[in-house]
């Protein structure tokens, strides 16, 4: 399964974030491309402890959909609503111009590869605990879906 902490998927997707352009047209949703790179780098930001979730987990999403949306293959979605709402515009950093929003998820998806193997991330918002593998893995599903919306 692909993940942000494995090399080359990690490779992949910085290549990705960096064939951005403001002309990446988007294919579904409302962000434009800067505030969709300010959305994954909340996401980013919430396992460094650096952004606090706004929601709690719920059992559900804890010890069913957590498999769910971490394992099964990926299904192309397209405006669906999120079950938990980082609504860029109520909820989100406020985005800055596309090259500053590339460097600053770029740098910190880097500062999540260089750490130790046994990290501890903070909980997630919909899935809650989450261990160092499962937050890579879901930080690849969340970026790819984005990046996909913007058709890199």
């Amino acid at each position: 399964m692909k993940n942000v902490l494995n090399p080359a998927n990690y490779t992949s997707a910085v290549q990705r974030i960096n064939s951005l352009t403001l002309q990446s047209e988007r294919r579904w949703g409302k962000m434009t491309v800067e505030q969709m790179l300010s959305h994954c780098s909340d996401q980013v930001r919430l396992s460094l402890g650096e952004k606090q979730p706004h929601e709690q987990p719920h059992f559900f999403n804890r010890n069913i959909m957590k498999d769910f949306g971490l394992w099964l293959p990926r299904i192309p979605l397209r405006n669906l609503k999120a079950p938990v709402d980082m609504n860029q515009k109520y909820y989100g950093t406020a985005s800055a111009d596309i090259e500053t929003e590339k460097l600053n998820l770029l740098k910190l998806l880097n500062e999540v590869s260089l750490l130790p193997k046994d990290s501890i991330l903070q909980p997630h918002p919909m899935y809650g605990k989450l261990n160092f593998k499962q937050w890579g893995r879901f930080m690849y599903v969340h970026i790819d879906h984005h990046l996909r919306q913007f058709g890199s």
